[in-house]
This record gives C-alpha cells, structure tokens and sequence, in this order.
C-alpha cells in the first residue's frame, strides 16, 4: 500500500511539475502614472501652458475687479452729490458689473478644469500607448498603476522611469517633427 501511494505521490509530482514547466512566465510591471505625467516632459509643458491660461484668467478677472472697485468707491463717495436718477443709474450699472465679474469667474473656472482634464487626458493617453508598447516589447503579463489598489510592488519591476524616459524621447522627436513642418 505505501508502495502504491509512493508511485501515485511520484506520478503527481511528475505531472504538477511538467504543468509548471509549461505554463508561461507572469511579468508583472508597475507604474507610477501620476508621477509620470507629473515628471515626463510632455506634462511639464503642459502644466506650462495651463499655469499661463490661468494667469491670462487672472490678469482678466483684476481689470474686471478694478472696474468694479472704481464705480463702488464712486458711488460712495460721490453717491450723495447725484440725483436720485443718476444715483439708482450708477447702482444698477454698478449691479451689472458685479454680475459680470461674478459670471466671468464661474467661466474661468470652468475653463480651467475644462484645459486641465484636456491636458490631462492627452497626456494620459500618449503614456497608455508608450506603455502599450513597453508592455509588447518586454513581454510583460500586466503593467499595474501603483496608485490605484496595488498593494506591493518592488522596485526591480517599476518600470515608471523608462515610461517617462520613452514619453520624454516621443516628445522630442514630435515637437522636433513639427518644427521642422
């Protein structure tokens, strides 16, 4: 009997083992992708460019400010000298302005997040292609953002500065393709 299980204990092990033997290799690579459009220069530049539209909004938004300021401190100052016409003409312009001003914030703000998630987005999308392609290159099984539910990965298998060095050498070779244009 124990020669029995012996032999069925040796043929499992055989079988388990020519299993192992042929099942492909799992590659595991991870990402850190916030840090990738953070630091690639693709994303640099955009955050370049979005830091400029928002100081384009602000510069906009102070004149509007200052407009508004001036014919307050006006109509206080100056309010007792109108009539009671020219006085409820200059409040409701006055009115108007601070409507204006108060909707032209709400916009800016809007664009704001509308060119962040534009910028975002592409950039995003440019480093899931990159990936895609350092995946098929090196054979990878998955490649797993380190931000969103990986619980441990080693650094031998980040592949986050080669993402970023592939997204910086793209960037070059586009933004040197279309000035050549």
């Amino acid at each position: 009997m124990k020669r029995l299980f012996s032999m069925f204990a040796l043929v499992l092990l055989i079988s388990a083992s020519q299993a192992m033997a042929a099942a492909p290799a799992v590659k595991l690579g991870a990402v850190d992708l916030q840090r990738a459009v953070k630091e690639c220069r693709e994303g640099v530049a955009a955050r370049a460019d979005l830091q400029k539209k928002i100081e384009q909004f602000n510069a906009e938004l102070k004149l509007l400010q200052v407009d508004y300021q001036r014919l307050s401190t006006e109509l206080e100052k100056d309010g007792g000298k109108f009539s009671a016409d020219r006085r409820a003409e200059k409040e409701a312009t006055l009115q108007k302005k601070g409507r204006e001003l108060q909707n032209r914030q709400r916009e800016a703000q809007e664009d704001i997040k509308q060119l962040e998630s534009d910028y975002l987005k592409r950039v995003v999308n440019r480093l899931g292609a990159i990936m895609a392609k350092i995946g098929d290159e090196g054979k990878f099984t998955a490649i797993l953002d380190r931000n969103n539910g990986l619980l441990y990965a080693g650094k031998e298998i980040d592949i986050t500065s080669l993402l970023i060095q592939r997204a910086d050498d793209e960037f070059t070779r586009l933004r040197r393709k279309n000035e050549e244009r």
